[in-house]
């Protein structure tokens, strides 16, 4: 089904009337408790109108655009299709918020929503959101507070789904558990649904391969598209790799410009695999997004999310991070090491750094703080972050690649650009492993500082 496309003469905007009428059924959503009523008005006044008929698609999954819909009347119905089924996660009826998050975040959408009914929705552009979000940053908080408590959600119903799952391997499930999915969160009917449905098919030794196929797919859809040249000025060359040991694993990778000048890039590992892992990478990720994207301040960036994901954290999962910022201008380098010590920082005359950690784990400790630490690339030096995969990958004779073995390919490497640079350590590694199975995600991020003139 094709997203709704609307022409500029197409695009009516609101009369007063529907203006006053939309502004109070918006003020019922818990994003407007406390919104100016005459701000809101002004808002809704500056959005666009849709009138859509059931079925219209509304919101692409994969698309990067940014806008938000105000729901005033009608019910969306938010689905994902997978190799197997397409699968309903949720209904949301009027007064409803749909795309929020990508509108602030610039994420890529990760499901498609259609029309369930008739349909009226105000279309507000990513501007005119982040604009209310800094004058009034009640909105913002809103928002946080919400994906907090999505987030919290997700966390218990998929600690539950785990639980059943390694039952299921154990081959000691029970049926009674089933009847947990009988009465599930609001949240989740429909995705609750789906899962009973895919343990009953787990049961007949079918499911396991769905289940991780499906989970990979969400771990391939919140990994950033690769950044345009003209987009970074040939100021940098960046590149990142995934192998996975499984179909889904922990590790993840994220790049994005903050703004025209500063270049984040991310690189973490969660502890454990599968469908929970991939699911904490990427909630972690998502906040990370949203945090970086109004906070200036690495250190306390970084410290938010710690706190998000430690206050949510019903399953006790953590995950390490190494995340900077550089200034593509200046080469300045910042940086937070969470727990993170698979780094470096190549210098273009052959040396080495190893960044320490500056903070615990993320998710562990609510609190924690770490601390930020600042560097300076200089022409031809590369940030070279990757996972444990790669130096704890072993051979038959269980002898592992090793530090030392990783540096060495890493200087003689050096002079390859980013992307030939990774495929060639990682390339190495696997010829180490040679036979033996991989038993770990392998991960890499390089970006090389480049600047023009």
């Amino acid at each position: 089904m094709p997203p709704l496309t609307l022409r500029q003469d197409e695009a009516p905007r609101l009369d007063p009337e529907e203006v006053s009428s939309a502004t109070a059924m918006m003020a019922r959503h818990p994003y407007f408790a406390d919104f100016p009523p005459a701000v809101l008005a002004a808002l809704i006044a500056g959005g666009e109108k849709m009138v859509v008929p059931p079925g219209t698609r509304l919101i692409q999954r994969g698309d990067t655009d940014t806008f938000a819909l105000l729901v005033v009347e009608g019910t969306a119905v938010v689905t994902i299709d997978t190799p197997y089924a397409h699968v309903e996660l949720a209904h949301l009826a009027a007064p409803a918020v749909i795309g929020e998050i990508a509108a602030f975040t610039g994420v890529a959408r990760t499901a498609h929503v259609d029309a369930a009914t008739q349909l009226t929705a105000i279309r507000l552009p990513a501007e005119a959101l982040e604009a209310a979000g800094r004058a009034h940053p009640a909105l913002l908080s809103a928002v946080m507070r919400q994906f907090g408590s999505r987030f919290e959600t997700f966390n218990r119903v998929f600690g539950f789904y785990a639980n059943a799952l390694n039952a299921l391997e154990r081959r000691e499930f029970d049926l009674k558990l089933l009847d947990e999915l009988r009465n599930p969160l609001p949240e989740l009917v429909d995705f609750s649904h789906s899962f009973r449905r895919l343990a009953e098919a787990i049961m007949t030794r079918v499911a396991e391969r769905r289940e991780m196929a499906n989970a990979a797919a969400i771990q391939r859809s919140m990994l950033p598209l690769p950044l345009a040249a003209d987009v970074l000025g040939g100021r940098a060359d960046i590149a990142a790799a995934m192998r996975p040991a499984k179909d889904v694993g922990g590790d993840f990778y994220d790049y994005f410009l903050i703004d025209a000048r500063h270049l984040m890039v991310s690189l973490g590992d969660v502890a454990g695999k599968g469908t929970p892992a991939a699911l904490f990478m990427s909630a972690t990720q998502t906040a990370l997004r949203m945090v970086l994207r109004r906070e200036a301040d690495l250190s306390t960036a970084v410290a938010t999310v710690n706190d998000l994901l430690c206050a949510t954290n019903g399953e006790d999962m953590f995950v390490t991070l190494f995340c900077a910022v550089i200034d593509l201008e200046t080469g300045d380098l910042t940086y937070c090491n969470c727990g993170h010590t698979d780094a470096m920082i190549l210098r273009a005359d052959g040396a080495i750094e190893r960044p320490a950690a500056t903070g615990m784990a993320l998710a562990i400790l609510e609190g924690m703080k770490p601390r930020a630490v600042s560097s300076r690339l200089a022409p031809g030096d590369r940030l070279f972050l990757f996972s444990d995969g790669l130096t704890d990958a072993i051979n038959l004779d269980e002898v592992s690649f090793g530090d030392a073995r990783l540096e060495a390919a890493a200087t003689r490497a050096l002079h390859l650009p980013a992307e030939a640079f990774l495929a060639t350590l990682l390339d190495t590694a696997a010829a180490h492993s040679g036979a033996a199975p991989q038993f770990d995600d392998m991960t890499a991020l390089a970006v090389t500082f480049t600047p023009v003139g």
